[in-house]
């Protein structure tokens, strides 16, 4: 009896704890289930559609890189030692006229001189061949060059000191020319005019001068070429003077 009685307890106690444990598993399964979330819908403003969305504009397509601009390295000028040749930059030309202003018939005389503005003595030449002068109208109407009707194959090569010049003079009929010297040649007549030195590509600055007609004799004037007549003899002492004509 006593055996039966130890069974049964023992028979209780395991049929609790099967209870407890079915129970401890049954509310663990309950805790992890997931709560279901209630989504609320927005109140649309005036003027939307409730769903409907905007559409997104794509970002606008992005321009190629920029190609970075090449650069070239600037060589300095070579150092001019004493003796090379006068590069333009150590030389400047410049025209002078023996006058200004020359009347229809003049024969004008100019003036060329190159002038070695550089800090180092160099040679050039500057022959008849290759230094020139020339007249311009102020249109800029090339009308004469002492080079047309006389060309040269003169080389001179001189030796520029700095600061030395070389000049040359030439004179201008007032006739008109063009390369090879064409004929007839027409004379300039008056205006202004501008006088132009080159040296090979190197150019002065124009130079004004003024060509006028000449002036007509007034009336009672001799002829051109033609002496005045003679003053009359003064009256001898004591002897009456004659009354000249009035005013």
């Amino acid at each position: 009896m006593l055996a039966i009685g130890v069974g049964a307890v023992v028979l209780l106690l395991v049929v609790i704890i099967g209870v407890v444990v079915f129970s401890n598993s049954t509310g663990d399964s309950k805790q992890t289930q997931p709560t279901a979330k209630t989504s609320t819908s927005a109140t649309p403003l005036p003027g939307e559609t409730p769903g409907v969305k905007s559409p997104i504009a794509p970002p606008p397509n992005a321009g190629p890189a920029p190609t970075p601009t090449p650069t070239t390295a600037v060589t300095p000028p070579p150092v001019l030692k004493a003796g090379d040749d006068c590069p333009d930059s150590t030389l400047a030309a410049k025209g002078i006229t023996n006058q200004p202003t020359y009347v229809i018939g003049d024969q004008p005389k100019f003036t060329m001189v190159v002038t070695n503005i550089g800090l180092v003595e160099c040679k050039r030449d500057v022959g008849a061949a290759v230094l020139s002068a020339y007249v311009y109208s102020l249109d800029n109407n090339r009308l004469w060059s002492n080079l047309d009707c006389a060309p040269s194959n003169e080389t001179l090569v001189r030796a520029f000191k700095p600061g030395e010049q070389v000049t040359t003079e030439v004179t201008w009929t007032g006739m008109g020319s063009a390369p090879n010297c064409p004929l007839p040649r027409q004379a300039i007549g008056p205006g202004t005019y501008n006088l132009v030195v080159q040296l090979g590509n190197l150019r002065s600055a124009p130079v004004p001068f003024v060509l006028s007609e000449a002036q007509q004799p007034g009336p009672g004037a001799p002829p051109a070429g033609e002496a005045p007549p003679p003053a009359p003899a003064a009256p001898a002492p004591g002897e009456p003077t004659l009354p000249g004509p009035a005013n």
